[in-house]
């Protein structure tokens, strides 16, 4: 009580701009140590985990031969973590289309020795928008949606899961694509594009602010690939490639011709991964 006395009677002969200036610093730092001060009062029963980065799937020529390509690269590093090519000189053979996203990973660990029924995890983040579609495993059911709390102006997409069974975890994956805002926003504004988990709750405990883990992108992509093993489904990091019947013409895609994103970078397992 007596540190807490001085320190008030200190913070009272400051000036009334220093104490501005201090209140706004107080501000600011109560956000990030808000979800640690929880965590000494509250047991946690969730562990949350994040890493997002982007998914392209395009071409390039090399002469006559078009080469699909798929890649995923870390979005904080720009290094390379995966990537798939086919060179395809067949004029009936097609790939995928054009297209590229950024990929939100969320990993949720249930750490406790009981079921958390009806989870819910409040996420935000600049890449997320009305358009952003919720990517499970198949054994993992849940769904979410995109809404402003009442008390807040920015908008949350919220993530809802039945049951995540007792000492078990689960990938989701939030996807969105990259239009000309959001390329604007990353390549030639160059943002920082964060992610924020405002709070986790379920019907074993009351909402409160985690802590979440900067986890290593091509680690999750490794765990996720893990549990998708188990599950014997299809990765998806596969090449698809289409033939078209015999004489039917290339169908031109409308609208703006697309543009790949900026050149990634070779890094080591070590560095590819890392926020």
């Amino acid at each position: 009580m007596e540190i807490l006395r001085k320190g008030w009677q200190w913070f009272w002969r400051q000036t009334l701009l220093n104490k501005v200036i201090i209140l706004g610093l107080f501000a600011v730092a109560v956000p990030f140590f808000l979800p640690t001060v929880v965590a000494w009062f509250r047991p946690t029963m969730i562990h949350v985990g994040v890493a997002f980065y982007t998914d392209e799937r395009s071409y390039h020529m090399n002469g006559n031969t078009k080469t699909y390509f798929l890649e995923k690269r870390n979005l904080v590093t720009n290094c390379r973590l995966r990537y798939t090519e086919e060179p395809l000189s067949d004029e009936q053979t097609e790939g995928p289309d054009s297209q590229s996203w950024v990929v939100i990973k969320l990993l949720l660990e249930n750490v406790s020795d009981n079921d958390l029924t009806q989870l819910q995890v409040g996420v935000r983040s600049p890449a997320i928008g009305r358009d952003t579609q919720l990517l499970t495993a198949p054994n993992v059911d849940a769904a979410g949606h995109i809404e402003t709390p009442p008390r807040d102006s920015r908008q949350m997409y919220m993530l809802t899961i039945p049951v995540l069974p007792a000492n078990s975890s689960a990938v989701v994956s939030l996807k969105t694509e990259i239009d000309d805002s959001l390329r604007q926003f990353i390549y030639e504004k160059r943002r920082t594009v964060t992610i924020q988990v405002p709070f986790v709750s379920s019907d074993q405990f009351r909402e409160y602010p985690p802590i979440v883990s900067r986890t290593n992108a091509l680690k999750i992509l490794n765990r996720e690939g893990l549990l998708r093993s188990d599950e014997g489904s299809v990765p998806d990091d596969m090449l698809q490639v289409t033939v078209r019947p015999s004489g039917e013409s290339e169908q031109k895609r409308a609208g703006k011709p697309y543009q790949l994103l900026p050149s990634s970078r070779s890094c080591s397992d070590g560095e590819a991964g890392r926020w």
